[in-house]
């Protein structure tokens, strides 16, 4: 009876994660819409973008926006390097940043939190140096502060992969096209859970420092909006080119350091993780970003039971046989994915699942042995694009 009871839960757990809980969204979006106002705007604006040693992609990011359609006039770009040695600083300010702070190693989002300290503008727009965006990107950001609800907006990451992309680039898009659902339908119904760093804008008077140096600054930043009682929104026409990575270590690495910090960032809430403080928001951050990283226990729990009840019932078999097929095909796209074979949906989407979920579950056992994480290293790719 025990391992059926654990069998069922583990396995209810999984489906609510992945399934569910968008279904329970979509249904709550048809019977309580919560529609906001957009409308064309021109406010000032302060652009921040913090950078570490991205000599290479920093004059590309600066030209991309001051080439926004956004009056120039109105925008100020400021560039703050946290410790670059590698000539970022003097490149920002030849390829023309309005600002550029040369600041020793302080982290992200104390970085961040001195070029607020020297911004003008009405809105702040943060967004990372490897990302770039179309033109009018700006402005239709600046369109949804119309609605006076709204403090603070998430744009659209759209991960670009090669048509001969490594399986974990073809993972990592489509994961990216899955949280572009999730947030699609947490608009509807009010706030999203966060936004990217690669770029989102911030109401000013809405800006709340945050000190958690191990968090990640894009959660932290963009949940104290909710959390101070306005609303996060989510603008599918904002759209931020991103390179996707190709190497299942590199990636296995970077995951871990971003979900421990992310964990970080959302018990940081406190109080805000209650619904009666923050309604359905808090909500959406447990079953969206808390929950779904404890999925790879429940998957290894639904095993282990379905180990037991199929030494007792043949019918059984048939449930573990498909996860070991499933992990079989994972496997193989492991051994494979530097191959043309490996690039087949039948294994890379194994393989990505459990790198993902096995990343999540590390993030998870770090963080409960007290490891922080509050150094960053960008990537530094340069979308082909915009």
């Amino acid at each position: 009876m025990i391992a059926l009871a654990v069998a069922i839960v583990s396995a209810a757990v999984v489906a609510w994660v992945y399934a569910g809980y968008p279904l329970a969204l979509a249904l709550l979006g048809r019977l309580r819409p919560r529609p906001r106002s957009v409308a064309p705007l021109e406010p000032p604006l302060s652009v921040i973008v913090a950078a570490h040693d991205e000599q290479e992609v920093i004059a590309a990011k600066v030209a991309n926006v001051l080439g926004s359609d956004y009056p120039a006039g109105m925008v100020e770009l400021i560039v703050a390097s946290d410790g670059s040695d590698d000539g970022t600083v003097a490149a920002a300010r030849a390829a023309g940043a309005t600002r550029v702070l040369d600041l020793p190693r302080v982290g992200k989002l104390a970085a961040l939190n001195a070029a607020e300290r020297e911004a003008s503008g009405e809105l702040l727009v943060f967004t990372d140096a490897d990302s770039l965006f179309e033109p009018g990107t700006l402005r239709r950001l600046a369109s949804n502060f119309a609605d006076e609800t709204v403090d603070a907006v998430a744009a659209n990451v759209v991960r670009y992969v090669e048509e001969d992309g490594r399986p974990v680039a073809r993972g990592e898009g489509l994961y990216w096209r899955y949280e572009r659902l999730l947030k699609r339908l947490e608009d509807r119904v009010g706030s999203v859970v966060s936004a990217s760093g690669h770029l989102y804008a911030v109401r000013r008077s809405a800006f709340i420092p945050s000190t958690e140096a191990a968090g990640t600054d894009d959660f932290l930043i963009s949940s104290q909006v909710v959390k101070g009682g306005g609303r996060l929104a989510f603008d599918e026409g904002a759209v931020v080119l991103v390179e996707t990575p190709d190497e299942g270590g590199t990636e296995l690495r970077r995951k871990v350091r971003v979900m421990n910090r992310g964990l970080r960032s959302a018990l940081a809430l406190g109080d805000a993780l209650l619904p009666t403080r923050t309604g359905l928001y808090a909500l959406e951050v447990i079953f969206h970003k808390l929950l779904r990283r404890f999925v790879a226990f429940f998957l290894v729990a639904l095993l282990a039971a379905s180990f037991v009840l199929a030494a007792s019932s043949t019918g059984w078999w048939i449930l573990l046989g498909a996860q070991l097929a499933f992990y079989g095909l994972a496997a193989a796209g492991a051994l494979l994915a530097h191959t043309r074979v490996g690039r087949l949906k039948p294994l890379w989407i194994p393989y990505f699942f459990c790198l993902a979920n096995g990343a999540a579950a590390i993030a998870v056992l770090s963080l409960a042995l007290g490891v922080r994480f509050t150094t960053w290293e960008p990537a530094c790719a340069r979308p082909s694009s915009a």
